[in-house]
């Protein structure tokens, strides 16, 4: 039998829709730049990782500090530059990140390598003729801020360890009270150096029922947000046979309650062959789930970008806003920007800005036609300004007001998202960032009447797999596609 085809053409008015009220965020107040997720119960992860990672980065800037003044007896610009440089470095290498069971071993080799380069700075401040004394400062200093930024923080991961055994550990909750995750639980008991305190299992199976064990059962995984609410869970171990949807939902929710989320395959797992794994309890493979966009240390970046992109952009393109503008007015009479509610980030509706290509008859069908590409209203002017995406121009204002970013899921309007949402798989996720003028769906041709599976699809491997040099990427390319003319 041949598979079912699914329909991805848009949904026909059927007049029960009214503009602007479909989505339930329509209407509430707009959050002006507001660019991280709200988090109902944050269980102290944040601060307990900060804690953890501000101390690291405390040895590494006295030890680079130390090693500069000791080998050029420079105490002025030299080490600052140098310290500060070195903590760059170390951020850019991943030396900071959070681990379960971290030792002064870790990342060795890349400690020197960034306290070599530090060094060639704090020296060559120093030294204004590079020579044989440059070279000989340079690996001093390097390798006397490896050797006290180690021993620094052997006695640093020691302290947390002894901590941890006294009890300093974090509330944990296990999803999955099979075999598989009361070995886990049990290793985290006797070990409690991890920082994991199994505070109950979370599973509704006979399985979990039947098992005897130290950890007590809490609920199924339909009370799992109450569950981490009344304990205050501060991570969670997922340790489902088989992970699937309803692990990634559960994955999802604890992640959004601010909980430290792990997922631990079963030891011979095939995942194990082909992810690397770089956490581990007792020999237990774990990996640590990433964290949102907003809450990774680039994020920041992603909206400086864009206030410096659209106040540059539209300076850059007024005289061309301006043209266009004319052209639009010449053609089609006054009413040259056309506004339309979007629906945003985290689903608030924000309005569009557009110039107007087309005079639609009414707001209604504004709001719930699908495309007018073929419409015979269309002058040339309006063909000219949708082909070449000059009419999206005005969006710039948008960015630079915090609605939108110049990379992201495409907005949709409130009557669509709403049926998109309940045919479409995952569409609704594409909400979890700012809407954006250009994105990782409409640079491969995912633009006006295509696939609305394929979109949802691009536009969630683009939230999932986000980066600042990705953002580049798309911006470079779309450029490249304005230029060749293939806007939709």
């Amino acid at each position: 039998m041949a598979a079912p085809v699914r329909d991805n053409r848009p949904p026909q008015d059927t007049g029960t829709a009214r503009a602007g009220a479909a989505w339930p965020g329509f209407g509430a107040p707009r959050r002006r730049g507001r660019l991280r997720p709200s988090l109902r119960w944050t269980g102290g992860t944040r601060s307990w990782t900060a804690s953890l990672t501000l101390g690291l980065l405390g040895i590494d800037v006295m030890a680079m500090a130390v090693a500069v003044a000791a080998v050029t007896r420079d105490l002025s610009g030299a080490a600052p530059a140098a310290a500060a440089l070195v903590v760059v470095l170390n951020t850019a290498v991943g030396l900071y990140r959070p681990r379960l069971l971290p030792s002064p071993l870790d990342g060795g080799l890349l400690l020197t390598l960034c306290g070599l380069v530090a060094g060639m700075v704090a020296a060559s401040v120093v030294r204004s003729v590079h020579g044989t004394q440059w070279i000989y400062d340079v690996a001093l200093t390097g390798l006397l801020f490896t050797f006290l930024a180690s021993c620094g923080r052997g006695v640093f991961h020691s302290a947390v360890r002894a901590a941890r055994r006294h009890g300093n550990t974090r509330s944990t909750v296990l999803i999955g009270a099979g075999y598989h995750g009361h070995r886990l639980a049990t290793a985290l008991l006797d070990h409690p150096e991890y920082g994991l305190r199994p505070t109950g299992f979370v599973d509704d199976t006979q399985e979990a029922l039947s098992q005897e064990t130290r950890v007590p059962l809490l609920g199924g995984p339909g009370e799992l947000d109450e569950i981490l609410r009344a304990h205050r869970v501060r991570a969670v171990i997922i340790a489902l046979p088989d992970g699937g949807q309803e692990a990634r939902k559960l994955a999802r929710i604890a992640r959004n309650l601010g909980c430290e989320v792990y997922y631990a395959p079963e030891p011979g797992d095939v995942l194990v062959d082909f992810v690397p794994l770089g956490e581990n309890v007792r020999s237990f493979p774990v990996l640590r789930m990433r964290p949102p966009p907003q809450a990774r240390l680039t994020w920041p970046l992603k909206r400086a970008l864009d206030v410096a992109g659209a106040a540059v952009g539209l300076v850059v393109v007024l005289p061309v806003l301006g043209l266009c503008a004319v052209a639009v007015r010449w053609e089609g009479g006054p009413g040259v920007l056309f506004r339309q509610i979007r629906v945003g980030l985290d689903g608030r509706g924000i309005r569009v800005l557009k110039l107007r290509t087309i005079k639609p008859d009414s707001e209604k069908e504004a709001a719930t036609r699908w495309s007018v590409a073929d419409d015979r209203r269309m002058g040339p002017t309006g063909r000219m300004l949708r082909k070449s995406s000059l009419d999206e121009l005005p969006q710039l204002w948008n960015v630079l007001r915090g609605d939108m970013s110049i990379v992201g899921p495409r907005p949709e309007r409130p009557y669509f998202v709403e049926q998109f949402s309940k045919s479409t798989p995952h569409y609704e996720l594409r909400h979890r960032v700012p809407v954006g003028i250009t994105g990782w769906a409409q640079i491969h041709g995912l633009r006006g009447d295509t696939s609305i599976e394929d979109r949802a699809r691009f536009d969630n491997h683009y939230i999932d797999d986000w980066s600042l040099g990705a953002d580049i990427k798309i911006i470079v390319r779309t450029v490249w596609c304005v230029l060749r003319s293939r806007g939709a």
